[in-house]
């Protein structure tokens, strides 16, 4: 980015402010979250955001893995000590708790630092020149450390914590002081990230307001043992079996329409209509693509239109 600033006066000024904006996180983030490296953050021009990278550990005593939640794993189980990236875009001026932020999962293979990002940042960028209400975005890492495919789980002997380093560490690393009611915070994923983002947000209720997923899945696909075949954990971890669990959010359901997988094929419309057995409006979308990033940001857009609506009400009712 670098490379737009040309004079020696304006290369000074972006210093100065990235100077700053990185001593601002400094002193916003909890201690469990590493300081930025310098070229962790950077700022952009009039009307684009920041991004910034933070490197955050996961719970680290089981009883904050546990939290009270349908997800609390084994006594004995290990704890997940090993830090991980989070990929983070915020609007320009002061944080607030009135600015949303969406939690955007990852699919298999993937990490925060890897998908992308730049098309990420590209993207909020014009939303802001057209006028769009502003949003924080953060880019979790899904991966742990014993197991290749994560699921964006808890696994059963609690070695890999990824929902409660989700739920328990990135959530405050990303809104420090400003702390989001639920209405005003959203998780999605892409594909595994869209299994993992509904069965997050149904493990732990209260904590989102909407959740979106894009060509993900409602069932078990445990590829790395992250359940163990136990029945009550496999159980625990198939969306499908539990649609209610997603009462008083909004859903919000996008699959391509010609996805190549079989695990995502249908997927969406299925899910649709268990939630709506159950009394939970959902929305359904299927668009022309493929499953790609490129569908992906599409979708994304398109579930950003509804949430607009969403966080408007929400401003409306004082929330």
């Amino acid at each position: 980015m670098c490379n737009q600033f040309t004079t020696e006066r304006t290369r000074k000024l972006f210093h100065l402010i990235s100077f700053g904006l990185a001593a601002g996180l400094l002193l916003a983030v909890p201690g469990e979250v590493a300081r930025p490296a310098a070229a962790d953050v950077w700022s952009f021009a009039a009307e684009r955001g920041t991004v910034s990278v933070l490197w955050v550990r996961g719970p680290s005593k089981l009883g904050e893995a546990a939290g009270g939640r349908r997800g609390v794993v084994p006594p004995g189980a290990s704890t997940d000590t090993h830090a991980f990236p989070v990929w983070v875009w915020r609007p320009p001026g002061p944080d607030s708790s009135s600015i949303p932020v969406i939690y955007l999962l990852h699919g298999y293979p993937g990490s925060a630092l890897g998908g992308p990002t730049r098309q990420i940042a590209a993207m909020l960028n014009r939303r802001l020149q057209e006028g769009y209400p502003p949003a924080v975005v953060a880019f979790p890492d899904g991966n742990g450390v014993h197991h290749s495919d994560t699921e964006w789980a808890n696994s059963y002997n609690g070695s890999d914590l990824v929902m409660s380093r989700v739920v328990d560490a990135d959530i405050p690393a990303v809104e420090g002081a400003h702390r989001r009611p639920a209405a005003l915070r959203v998780i999605a994923g892409f594909s595994m990230g869209g299994y993992g983002a509904m069965n997050i947000a149904m493990q732990n209720p209260g904590v989102f307001g909407s959740v979106v997923t894009i060509s993900g899945y409602f069932v078990v696909n445990d590829l790395s043992d992250m359940f163990g075949d136990i029945k009550s954990v496999l159980r625990r971890n198939d969306p499908s079996a539990h649609p209610w669990w997603a009462r008083g959010m909004n859903v919000i359901l996008e699959e391509d329409a010609h996805d190549p997988l079989s695990l995502v094929r249908g997927q969406a419309a299925w899910m649709a209509r268990l939630l709506r057995r159950v009394g939970v409006p959902a929305v359904l979308s299927i668009m022309p693509g493929t499953h790609n990033w490129t569908y992906a940001l599409r979708a994304f857009q398109n579930a950003l239109t509804y949430l607009d609506k969403d966080w408007r009400r929400a401003a409306a009712a004082g929330h």
